[in-house]
């Protein structure tokens, strides 16, 4: 198993009974979709950051503009079988308009 981290800057939707989520980003100048599962402290962060959320994370709220996230991705090898990935939310950053990412629990 191969596990590492990257950030990414797109617009991010939350699923937010089931704490999934869809990055909309580009790797390399390449429109591409990521989805994933969104670590539970992140999750609560989320719930809590949002005024009104009552515990559930607004997808609205989140999608409103482009934001930098970090991915934890981990790629699972087995034997006689393709590679699976699988993505895990684990943080994200507003992005300011001057370009200086801002801790979503700084908001």
């Amino acid at each position: 198993m191969d596990e590492y981290s990257t950030d990414y800057i797109g617009t991010i939707y939350v699923l937010p009974r089931s704490h999934a989520f869809e990055l909309h980003t580009a790797i390399h100048g390449v429109a591409t979709i990521i989805t994933g599962t969104v670590i539970q402290p992140l999750a609560q962060q989320l719930a809590d950051a949002i005024p009104g959320g009552g515990g559930v994370a607004d997808p609205c709220q989140l999608a409103l503009r482009p934001r930098r996230v970090e991915v934890v991705t981990r790629e699972l090898h087995e034997r006689h079988r393709a590679p699976r990935k699988m993505h895990f939310l684990t943080r994200v950053h507003e992005v300011e308009e001057q370009g200086r990412p801002v801790p979503l629990s700084a908001v």
